[in-house]
C-alpha cells in the first residue's frame, strides 16, 4: 500500500509538472489551452475536453479549445447559456462531477456518446473566469487523485491564460513577462525545496528589480530566511511580528506600507530596510513560508508589476507543494530502503544467535550424553550403580536442554499465545520478566478482551515483547505498567514506566533505532499506529491503538 501511494505521489507531481512545463513554453492564448487540454487528456486518460471562459456579459460560455469532441458536435458547443452544469461550477467556484450524463443528453444532445463528466472551475484572482470539461465514454468513478489532477490543471489553466492575457496587453513589458514564463517553467520543473528557494529570490529579484526575501519556519522557534541582498544567509528569533505574518491568508498577495501610525509588522520588515512590500504566505503541515518583495522606499509597484505578482502566487504555491510531495516521498524511499537494511543485519545476527546458542550450549552437552552414554554402554555390567548415578545426572543434564530448546522456540514462536490466549501470554510475559526482579511490573486489563487473527496478536505481543526488553534494559525504572483497554471499536495498549526517558527525536544508536523502527513497521503492518511520549528524567509512555 505504501509503495503504490508513493508510486501514485510520484506521478501525479510528474503529471503537474508536465502540464505546468507545456503551459509555459508558450504566450499564445489558443496554445496554453490547446496545450492544456490535450495534456489532460493524455494523463488523466479521458476521452474529450472542452475549455470554457465566460463572456463579459455574464450569459454565455464559449468554447475556447475542445478536444475528442466530433465538429458537428462541437460546433453546437461553441457557445452555451449558463443552465448547464458549467453555471453550477461558476456559481459555486467548486467542483462538480457527473457519473451518469444519460440525464442531461435531452438538455444537451451534443453529449450523445459520453457518460461521465468533471467540470472544474479556472480562476484567475480568486474569482472564476471559465470551466473545464473533461468526458469518458465509459461510465466511470472517478478517484480522489483523478478530481484532484484535473482542478490542479485547472488551476493551472487559470494561471497560464492570465499570463497569456498579460502578454497580450502589456506591450511596455514584453521582456519582464517573458523572464517570467521562463521563471514558471524552472518552478514548475523544480521539485527540491533547497534548490527552489535560491531560485525564487534570485530569478525574482531580477524581474522586479527589488529585495527578494524567503522565511521559513518549521516547528522550532528560529526563523530561517534566504535573501537576494546582503542579508543572504540569515536566522533569527520568532517574535510576535512573524507570528502574525503566518496569520495571513494563503494564495493571496498581501501588501504592506511603512506609515507614520505603526503597524505590527514594522518591527519585522524595518530589521531589512523595507518600506513597502508585497508579500504571500504558504502553509506545509508544521512548515511556514513566507515570500516578501520589498523596496526601501514608499514607491508603489506599477499595475504591469501588480498583475505579474498575481500571475505567479499559484505556481509558487504549486511548486512548493510539490517539493515537499517530492521530499516526501523521498524520505520514504530512504526510510524502506535503512528498514530493510536494518531488517536484512537484524535478521543475521538472530541467526548467529540462535546457532550460537544450539552451539554452546544443546550442542556441547549433547556431545557429553553421547560420550558418557557410551561409557554407561560399556561399563553397565561391570559398575551397575556407577552407571545407575551417571544415567540419573545425564536424565538431569537432558532435562535442562529440553528447558534451553523450548526457550529458543517460543522465541521463534511464541506459543504461549496458543496455550494461553493473548492476554495470557502477554500476563506470562510479564511474570517471567518480575522473576528477574529488576522493578516492579504490572498488567491491568479494561473491558472484555477479545481475540484477534494470530497474525495480528503475534506482532503485538512481540512489539510488548520488545517494549519490555527496552524497559529492562534501558529505563532504570523502579516499575512498569502494561493496561489494555479493549473498547468498543479499537484495542489501545498503554506502557508506562517511570524511568530515565529519552528524547525521541534524537539521533538513537543504531540497535535502538532498529527497534523503534521494527516496533513502528509493525504495527503500521497490522493497520494500528504507535506513538512514543518521553522526556529526559520523565519517564517513557508507548501508546498503541488497534
Amino acid at each position: 500500500m505504501s509503495s503504490d501511494r508513493t508510486n501514485a505521489n510520484i506521478s501525479a507531481i510528474q503529471a503537474l509538472s508536465k502540464v505546468s512545463i507545456a503551459l509555459s513554453e508558450t504566450v499564445s492564448l489558443d496554445k496554453v489551452l490547446y496545450k492544456a487540454v490535450t495534456q489532460c487528456i493524455e494523463i488523466c486518460n479521458f476521452d474529450a475536453a472542452l475549455v470554457y471562459f465566460l463572456e463579459p456579459c455574464g450569459e454565455y460560455f464559449v468554447a475556447q479549445h475542445s478536444y475528442g469532441i466530433q465538429s458537428e458536435s462541437s460546433k453546437q458547443l461553441r457557445k452555451l447559456p449558463t443552465d448547464f452544469i458549467g453555471g453550477i461550477v461558476m456559481k459555486n467556484g467548486k467542483t462538480v462531477i457527473t457519473e451518469n450524463l444519460s440525464h442531461h443528453l435531452q438538455q444537451r444532445p451534443q453529449l450523445e456518446g459520453f457518460q461521465s463528466l468533471i467540470s472544474v472551475p479556472i480562476k484567475a484572482r480568486r474569482e472564476t473566469i471559465g470551466v473545464l470539461d473533461v468526458l469518458t465514454k465509459e461510465h466511470r468513478d472517478f478517484s480522489p487523485e483523478d478530481i484532484s489532477l484535473v482542478e490542479s490543471i485547472g488551476l493551472q489553466i487559470g494561471v497560464a491564460s492570465e499570463n497569456a492575457k498579460l502578454f497580450e496587453s502589456v506591450e511596455n513589458v514584453t521582456t519582464k513577462l517573458r523572464e517570467l514564463v521562463t521563471l514558471n517553467q524552472r518552478i514548475a520543473s523544480c521539485l527540491h525545496i533547497d534548490v527552489l528557494i535560491p531560485m525564487l529570490t534570485s530569478e525574482l529579484s531580477k524581474v522586479f528589480k527589488a529585495d527578494v526575501l524567503f522565511l521559513s519556519q518549521d516547528d522550532t522557534p528560529i526563523i530561517h530566511m534566504k535573501a537576494s541582498n546582503k542579508f543572504d544567509e540569515y536566522q533569527f528569533a520568532s517574535d510576535a511580528s512573524v507570528q502574525c505574518l503566518w496569520q495571513k491568508e494563503g494564495l493571496t498577495i498581501h501588501s504592506y506600507k511603512k506609515l507614520p501610525s505603526r503597524q505590527k509588522l514594522d518591527a519585522l520588515f524595518g530589521r531589512f530596510g523595507i518600506k513597502r512590500a508585497e508579500y504571500m504566505v504558504f502553509t506545509y503541515g508544521v512548515n511556514n513560508h513566507a515570500l516578501i518583495i520589498g523596496k526601501n522606499q514608499n514607491g508603489d509597484w506599477s499595475a504591469a508589476e501588480q498583475e505579474v505578482m498575481e500571475g505567479i502566487t499559484k505556481t509558487i504555491t504549486l511548486a512548493l507543494t510539490n517539493s515537499y510531495l517530492f521530499q516526501e516521498v523521498e524520505k520514504s524511499r530512504e526510510r524502506n530502503s535503512n528498514l530493510r537494511a536494518l531488517q536484512t543485519a537484524a535478521q543475521e545476527r538472530e541467526r548467529q544467535r540462535i546457532a550460537g546458542e544450539i552451539h554452546d550450549s544443546i550442542n556441547q552437552s549433547l556431545s557429553g550424553l553421547y560420550f558418557h552414554l557410551q561409557y554407561c554402554r560399556d561399563e553397565i555390567e561391570h559398575s551397575p550403580e556407577k552407571v545407575r548415578a551417571i544415567l540419573d545426572k545425564l536424565l538431569s543434564i537432558t532435562k535442562d536442554n529440553i528447558n534451553e530448546l523450548r526457550q529458543i522456540i517460543h522465541d521463534l514462536h511464541p506459543l504461549a499465545i496458543q496455550k494461553f490466549g493473548f492476554v495470557g501470554a502477554v500476563d506470562e510475559l510479564v511474570k517471567t520478566c518480575s522473576l528477574q526482579e529488576i522493578m516492579e511490573i504490572r498488567l491491568e486489563i479494561v473491558g472484555q478482551p477479545i481475540r484477534y487473527v494470530p497474525e495480528v496478536e503475534i506482532q503485538l505481543y512481540r512489539v510488548i515483547q520488545e517494549c519490555m526488553n527496552n524497559v529492562m534494559k534501558h529505563s532504570r525504572a523502579s516499575e512498569a505498567q502494561i493496561t489494555m483497554y479493549f473498547e468498543q471499536s479499537q484495542l489501545r495498549i498503554l506502557i508506562v514506566d517511570d524511568g530515565v526517558g529519552f528524547e525521541p527525536h534524537q539521533q538513537l544508536r543504531y540497535d535502538d533505532a532498529y527497534g523503534i523502527m521494527g516496533m513502528e513497521t509493525r504495527i503500521r503492518d497490522i493497520g494500528g499506529a504507535l506513538s512514543i511520549f518521553s522526556r529526559p528524567g520523565k519517564g517513557t509512555k508507548i501508546v498503541i491503538t488497534l
